[in-house]
């Protein structure tokens, strides 16, 4: 008897070390964004991602044809990715912003789920809640941390078996940055002018006194900012940066750029009677320019390069007159996703603001 009893409970044993191997035969381990090691099925079909920018980084990396479902804001106007692919607003709901719901997310079957603006503990809750794989990613500033927007590419690209797209994705940004780099770095200080953007959306539209110290367009151009001086403990990449209406005059720069997001109260802000308008060499000068929104449910990375293109050839056009916008607007957009796309679709309509606009 005590023999037998021996021999079962080898038994139990050898068979509990096999069968683990056995069940993850299919199955692969990675390391997410936050650290996190997450077992995901080796082929991936349909994958969904949820809270602010993870649906555009999924397109960026090739997922088109495997989205499953939408955030529920994903279907309000106003976003280039959605407008470029609107069959996406046609996929089943799953939630609301920022989130989505755990039992709509169920019902669309996802094999994974991509998650951005989360921490460990609420990753491995909705993994618990749905019992679906949850790998988070970071939608990191474009400028300051590249190299952690890029790790959340590969890792997209790792799951979905899209690493050559999203190699070739990153060496294009990389190419592109390094070109405005090389056209602008050794432009005379003298000859560079200083600047500033407002209007930069956090949450909604904000008028000329939201801002962004790091604005990668300004970075990426060797371009003097002037809201970069400001105390790093005042910044916020999520709540936004902001500054008084005084310090503006102070700052006095010669390029002013609206982000579009914020035009409308821009223009009462700098209204024929206030002491901006009267007083800011950019205004009196007619140089003041509208740039495509920043932020539009995280950062709009595609047309931040776009943007860093045009406010080059408008700043420094002696130095950009060999290159054609439109087209180089154009092959921004058909790498970011994928796709042959044509710029009069999306209205490429950068303007100048004369002084009689506002």
């Amino acid at each position: 008897m005590y023999k037998t009893i021996i021999y079962i409970l080898i038994t139990i044993i050898s068979v509990s070390c096999i069968n683990p191997s056995h069940q993850k035969k299919d199955e692969l381990t990675i390391t997410d964004i936050l650290g996190r090691s997450v077992s995901i099925p080796k082929k991936i079909n349909k994958v969904i991602g949820l809270r602010a920018g993870t649906l555009r980084l999924l397109l960026y990396c090739g997922a088109k044809n495997m989205i499953a479902g939408i955030e529920e804001i994903e279907k309000k106007p106003g976003r280039l990715y959605m407008d470029i692919n609107p069959k996406l607003k046609e996929l089943p709901v799953i939630g609301p912003a920022m989130g989505g719901d755990a039992e709509l997310i169920l019902k669309a079957k996802p094999d994974v789920i991509f998650i951005s603006y989360t921490t460990t503990a609420d990753a491995n809750a909705l993994q618990k809640k749905t019992g679906i794989p949850v790998i988070a990613i970071k939608c990191a500033e474009f400028a300051t941390e590249k190299n952690v927007l890029f790790d959340s590419f590969r890792l997209i690209g790792k799951v979905i078996n899209k690493t050559n797209r999203v190699d070739s994705l990153i060496d294009f940004i990389n190419s592109s940055i390094e070109d405005l780099n090389i056209k602008t770095k050794n432009i005379h200080p003298e000859l560079k002018p200083s600047v500033y953007i407002g209007g930069v959306p956090y949450s909604g539209a904000h008028g000329i006194q939201s801002t962004q110290p790091f604005y990668p367009p300004f970075i990426f151009t060797n371009t003097t900012n002037v809201a970069s001086a400001i105390d790093k403990s005042l910044i916020s990449h999520v709540k936004g940066t902001f500054i008084d209406k005084e310090q503006l005059l102070l700052w006095n720069p010669d390029f002013i750029f609206i982000d579009k997001a914020g035009l409308n109260i821009v223009k009462n802000d700098l209204s024929s009677e206030t002491a901006l308008f009267q007083n800011l060499k950019a205004i009196q000068n007619n140089q003041v320019y509208t740039l495509y929104p920043y932020n539009n449910y995280a950062i709009n990375y595609e047309m931040t390069l776009v943007n860093a293109w045009y406010l080059a050839s408008i700043i420094y056009p002696k130095h950009f007159n060999d290159i054609n916008f439109n087209l180089k607007a154009q092959e921004i957009l058909n790498t970011f996703f994928n796709d042959s796309i044509d710029t009069n679709f999306i209205t490429l309509n950068f303007n100048k603001l004369n002084n009689t606009y506002f």
